[in-house]
């Protein structure tokens, strides 16, 4: 029996009960479906008899439209700078009125990606080319100039310990062990990781975590910490300050409700939490904190060691290669 013939017995079943009762709603109540559904299959085999009632099939849904071609984006791309005010609605009407028609979401990506998706992106083009003719830059353009180029600009990190970002994250109450936290730390340069499992994230805990385990690894492989970064929890002042200022490091804070500016370890910990922990929970039955640190090194010796990198600081090297790199052959990876 194929699928559509099982959904076709079970309907025509539903409706069999529902005779047999003399009662619809509690027919429905049996099988967890709405009388509104179930007077619409009533409708369709009056209307067509038994055969009504299998499934429609549906029409396959319309693909992706074809990319966008370069005349197109040529166009889009001049008469938006002709027209700076106008928004990609009022660009999709004006174009069609041409001859070419393209929709104003495929305007408006068209012009985010060429960073004029804003009218004050596209007036500040217009007003920079006039200034190039004319000789003339405005402070009100000069200054509008810097902040874009501050806001597209990412963090500054040449090698390992210029910025490492640290964050805690909260596993949950384990029956048997109790609450556990994860301590995180990610390099800003190479993606390196370090994490550790503590029963509570205070300014105590974080800041041995600092002195114990994040800074030995930077120099057992020759780096120093220049700076960290960390959001605005209780857990890092304090004790965490204190130890910052013993290690000559700089702590700098998040803005508040800025969370995402720390996105180097919110991104790492959103790693471990989908690959490593929601696994883990599954296969395995975990009775103390050691067990579920020798879990969480095993999975950060893969994901330093051997798993693939794809972003722009690594370019295709996972982060032992660069964090290891100063260390030499003699240092071994793992530490």
């Amino acid at each position: 029996m194929t699928l559509e013939d099982s959904v076709h017995v079970s309907r025509l079943h539903v409706l069999q009960r529902a005779h047999e009762l003399g009662n619809v709603s509690a027919a429905c109540r049996e099988r967890g479906l709405s009388r509104t559904v179930f007077y619409r299959w009533k409708r369709r085999i009056e209307t067509y008899g038994p055969d009504g009632l299998h499934p429609k099939r549906h029409a396959p849904r319309r693909g992706r439209p074809p990319s966008l071609g370069s005349e197109d984006e040529r166009a889009i791309l001049a008469l938006a700078l002709a027209w700076p005010t106008w928004g990609p609605q009022r660009l999709s009407l004006q174009l069609a009125r041409g001859g070419r028609y393209i929709p104003p979401s495929t305007i408006y990506r068209a012009l985010r990606r060429r960073g004029l998706g804003t009218r004050k992106e596209r007036l500040l083009v217009l007003e920079y080319r006039s200034a190039g003719t004319t000789g003339l830059l405005t402070d009100r353009t000069r200054k509008a100039l810097l902040e874009a180029r501050a806001r597209k600009r990412h963090v500054q990190a040449r090698k390992p310990g210029d910025h490492v970002s640290l964050d805690s994250f909260y596993i949950g109450k384990l029956k048997g062990v109790g609450r556990v936290w994860q301590l995180t730390a990610c390099d800003a340069a190479c993606s390196y990781a370090v994490a550790k499992i503590v029963p509570s994230a205070t300014a105590r805990e974080t800041a041995r975590f600092l002195e114990e385990t994040v800074q030995p690894a930077y120099r057992h492989a020759g780096w120093e910490i220049c700076q960290v970064l960390t959001d605005q929890g209780s857990e890092y002042r304090g004790a965490f300050d204190a130890a910052c200022r013993r290690l000559g490091i700089r702590h700098v804070r998040t803005k508040p409700r800025h969370a995402w500016t720390n996105g180097f370890v919110e991104r790492l910990q959103g790693t471990i939490l989908h690959d490593h922990w929601r696994v883990e929970f599954r296969r395995h039955y975990f009775t103390s904190r050691n067990q579920l640190q020798r879990s969480l090194d095993r999975f950060l010796r893969f994901y330093n060691d051997d798993r693939p990198h794809l972003g722009y600081r690594t370019r295709g090297r996972t982060p032992s290669d660069i964090f290891w790199g100063a260390a030499g052959p003699q240092h071994s990876r793992k530490g």
